[in-house]
């Protein structure tokens, strides 16, 4: 099995849609929008990988009950119990499930998934040869982009701007640290001004071999095998059609407020990666975010967190690993509850 696989990380909103469907237009890589998020509901919970075979058929459930993807679970076990030498590991079975999700096609695989950027470490103790992937984008515009799309109810979407902290903080942290063979950060700005360039630095970085007609606009698609569709500005609202579009979205979709709060937590942030303030800056004027404090608890605690630590957070305002708010999501509706994926990880859980 290879040992440069892919993982691409970011906030919501980003541009890591984009990323990956063009990332995915290569011949040599496999990789997808939906994902088996390993990280997020297996890691993070400790789950054991001695309990390998509910972990198989916890994913699969969840695969097939959001996208509809069907996986073989007797040939993944199979194929975990026949590739371990010693133990079974997160490794093995994170790697024998992604193959799996690509048809077993011998290709490089890798991965998208949101608000993973504090696993990009243990990413790369797994994959020593490995290749990372973190985009930001100005958290003005994640912001206000979130803010029009997010199923959270009342002022939760100002949680983009804690998630936007940390993915920022991390960016500064690792650009630091980690070497530039297995981390690479890309700004979405300039992703979408300058495609093809970006896109051949990638290439360069992933070492594969940059073809520009790979990349036309109707190669670019997300989702895995046929399931798959073409990524336009009509499917997906971070797809842009103009380069212009996609830049400075906040000027008009934030508030006073909501701009004033943006900056005032991320403004060194967002001069260390060029993001110009807007000047307009009035500290004083946060009375409206007390009141937001006293009936939103998460906003509280985020806020709170931020007076006391200075960092940011990384995590969606619902915990997506609760499978009681599977149900909102439209992927999910007309499907039982109780059954099938949720059932699998409950009792995965217990």
């Amino acid at each position: 099995m290879s040992e440069n696989q892919v993982f691409i990380t970011g906030v919501y909103r980003s541009g890591t849609t984009i990323l990956t469907g063009l990332l995915r237009a290569h011949k040599e890589i496999d990789i997808g929008s939906p994902s088996v998020q390993y990280f997020r509901y297996i890691i993070k919970k400790n789950i054991s990988p001695s309990l390998y075979k509910d972990i198989v058929i916890s994913i699969s459930e969840r695969v097939d009950f959001r996208y509809s993807i069907k996986l073989d679970v007797n040939r993944i076990i199979n194929d975990i119990e026949k590739s371990s030498k010693e133990k079974i590991t997160h490794k093995l079975i994170y790697g024998v499930v992604m193959c799996a999700l690509h048809n077993n096609s011998g290709r490089r695989w890798g991965e998208k998934t949101l608000l993973e950027w504090t696993n990009i470490p243990l990413f790369l103790e797994m994959y020593p040869s490995g290749k990372t992937i973190h985009i930001i984008r100005d958290p003005r515009d994640v912001l206000a982009s979130y803010k029009h799309m997010t199923y959270e109810t009342e002022e939760k979407y100002l949680d983009a701007i804690f998630n936007c902290l940390d993915s920022m903080q991390h960016a500064i942290e690792y650009s630091k640290n980690l070497s530039k063979e297995n981390y690479y950060l890309v700004k979405f700005e300039d992703l979408v001004s300058d495609r093809m360039g970006q896109i051949k630095k990638i290439c360069d970085y992933l070492d594969i071999e940059f073809n520009e007609s790979d990349y036309s606009d109707e190669n670019i698609k997300e989702g895995v095998g046929e399931g798959s569709i073409r990524l336009t500005l009509e499917t997906h609202s971070s797809f842009p059609n103009s380069s212009q579009k996609s830049f400075k979205r906040w000027d008009k979709n934030l508030t006073k407020n909501e701009l004033d709060l943006a900056e005032a937590i991320l403004g060194d942030c967002m001069n260390c990666f060029g993001y110009d303030l807007s000047q307009n800056l009035n500290s004083n004027n946060f009375q409206w975010l007390l009141k937001i404090m006293q009936n939103n608890t998460l906003i509280n605690d985020r806020i709170a967190n931020y007076l006391k630590t200075g960092k940011g957070a990384e995590g969606f305002p619902s915990d997506p690993t609760d499978p009681k708010n599977w149900s909102s999501s439209t992927l999910s509706q007309g499907k039982e509850l109780e059954k099938g994926a949720a059932y699998a990880y409950k009792k995965l859980l217990s």
